[in-house]
């Protein structure tokens, strides 16, 4: 497996839902601090974020929870081809009722489809994103062969237009 899902902890009464999305302890991080945490706001369904990974800096550990809407999250390494490594590919749909985080490896490419209006994550990360320490590379590259969902109807210019994976 290249991601790791853990189910949250989900207390209810009279006044509503307490939920654990986090714990360090638990989700293995005894030695990681998160530096970042960040919203990403999916207005409309189908939108598509990735395929992004890091290729330099201090190791970035990444923690994703659906906090509205559902969406596919997509982890690969086909990025790392070069290094001899079989192409994988795995895949989650994840929802705000779903009551799970998912922990991402550092090294993997990542991106997200919305499957529905309003969607929100909340993208947890073991380091600072800084632009010059990224890449990605095209969400329909023939190499990594990814099954998405469906079709994006928004993605930006700069996802849109990575390079082949070669």
């Amino acid at each position: 497996m290249l991601g790791k899902l853990f189910k949250n902890s989900v207390f209810s009464d009279s006044r509503g839902k307490f939920e654990r999305i986090f714990d360090k302890s638990i989700q293995e991080l005894e030695h990681q601090n998160v530096l970042q945490a960040n919203l990403s706001i999916n207005p409309q369904r189908y939108t598509l974020r990735g395929m992004h990974y890091q290729v330099s800096g201090p190791e970035e550990i990444k923690i994703i929870v659906v906090l509205a809407g559902e969406v596919q999250i997509v982890l690969s390494n086909a990025h790392l081809r070069q290094q001899n490594l079989e192409v994988q590919n795995e895949y989650y749909i994840l929802s705000s009722r779903s009551h799970q985080t998912l922990l991402i490896p550092s090294g993997l490419a990542t991106g997200w489809l919305s499957l529905s209006d309003h969607a929100v994550l909340l993208y947890l990360m073991t380091s600072r994103f800084e632009d010059c320490r990224y890449g990605g590379f095209r969400f329909d590259d023939t190499v990594a062969n990814i099954d998405w969902l469906h079709s994006p109807s928004i993605i930006s210019s700069k996802d849109s237009n990575w390079p082949p994976i070669v």
